[in-house]
C-alpha cells in the first residue's frame, strides 16, 4: 500500500517544519508528503521548497493563488497530485508520534475512514519543540505528549463510541460519528467515490462535517484511530476572535444544512462541465 500524506499551509513554515520531522521519525513512513500552499508568501513559499528538498521522504507543494482562505479547494488540489492508493490527511500545525502512520496502516480498509485526533500543546511547550535543531527525537515527542492536554481528545473518542452506536441503531445525525477534518485517513478510491471535498465551502468550517456525511451516504464506515494514531497540535495564535469566526460560518452553515446532499458533491475534485 502507498500512502501519500496530504497537507495545506499558509504561512507556517515553523509548523510545517515539526510535520515533516515526524513524519521522517515514523516507524513506517509515508511513502510520500504533498502540501497544498493556499497562496503563502514568497519567503514562506521558498521555505517550504528548502524544506521539502530535505525531506527524506519525497515531497512536493501543489499552489493556489491567495483568494481567501479555500480548505476545501486546496484539499482537492492535494488528492489530485497524490499518487498513493491510500490518503493521509493532516494539518501542517500537527506532529505525529513516531508509530501514527503505522496505526493508520494497520487499521485502513477499503470503505473505512479512519477518525484521528490531537492533543493540544501550550505555548512554551511548542516553543520548545521550535527551539530542537536540527528536529526533535522520539524523546522529545514523547515528553511534549506527556505534557499535553489530552481533555479534548478524551471526549471526543468518547463521543465516537456513544454515536458509533446510535449510528448502528440508525439514531445518529448523518454526519456522526465526528470527522476531524485535521486528522484522518481514507483508501482514494473512497475520496473519489463522493468526489472529494465540496468547495463550495469557502474558507473553513463544516466542510470536514460534509465529505463524513456524504461518505456515510457512499457506505463508507467510520473506525476511530483517536487513542491509537496519537498526534500533537501545536500552538499557534487564533487567526480569529471565536465570534467573527462564528460571523464566517453562516453561508457555510446555511449550505450544511440544505436538503437531500447526494454522496457525490457537484463542485468537487471533478467541475461541472469537466469530462
Amino acid at each position: 500500500m502507498k500512502i501519500s500524506v496530504l497537507t495545506t499551509v499558509y504561512n507556517r513554515p515553523e509548523h510545517l517544519r515539526l510535520l515533516l520531522a515526524s513524519l521522517a521519525a515514523q516507524t513506517r513512513p509515508p511513502d510520500e508528503i504533498i502540501v497544498a500552499d493556499d497562496g503563502s508568501e514568497a519567503a514562506a513559499a521558498a521555505e517550504y521548497e528548502r524544506q521539502l528538498a530535505a525531506c527524506s521522504i519525497p515531497a512536493r507543494t501543489v499552489r493556489q493563488e491567495r483568494n481567501g482562505y479555500r480548505l476545501a479547494a486546496a484539499r482537492n488540489r492535494a488528492i489530485a497530485a497524490a499518487t498513493g492508493d491510500y490518503l493521509l490527511f493532516l494539518d501542517c500545525d500537527l506532529a505525529l508520534l513516531p508509530d501514527a502512520v503505522a496505526v493508520h496502516e494497520r487499521r485502513a480498509a477499503p470503505r473505512r475512514l479512519l477518525c484521528g485526533h490531537r492533543a493540544l500543546l501550550d505555548e512554551g511547550a511548542t516553543q520548545a519543540l521550535f527551539a530542537v535543531r536540527p528536529a526533535p527525537q522520539e524523546a522529545d515527542w514523547e515528553v511534549a505528549w506527556r505534557s499535553a492536554d489530552c481533555r479534548e481528545l478524551e471526549l471526543a473518542a468518547h463521543q465516537f463510541v456513544r454515536h458509533a452506536a446510535f449510528r448502528r441503531w440508525r439514531l445518529a445525525r448523518p454526519h456522526k460519528p465526528k470527522l476531524l477534518g485535521c486528522h484522518f485517513s481514507l483508501f482514494r478510491e473512497d475520496t473519489v467515490r463522493v468526489n472529494g471535498f465540496d468547495e463550495n465551502y469557502v474558507g473553513w468550517g463544516y466542510e470536514d462535517d460534509d465529505l463524513a456525511r456524504r461518505l456515510y451516504k457512499a457506505g463508507v464506515e467510520p473506525f476511530s484511530v483517536i487513542t491509537e494514531a496519537r498526534a500533537l497540535h501545536l500552538w499557534h495564535p487564533s487567526l480569529a476572535p471565536q465570534a467573527l469566526r462564528r460571523h464566517r460560518d453562516r453561508p457555510n452553515r446555511a449550505y450544511f444544512r440544505r436538503w437531500r446532499v447526494p454522496a457525490f458533491c457537484v463542485n468537487g475534485l471533478q467541475k461541472p462541465g469537466s469530462t
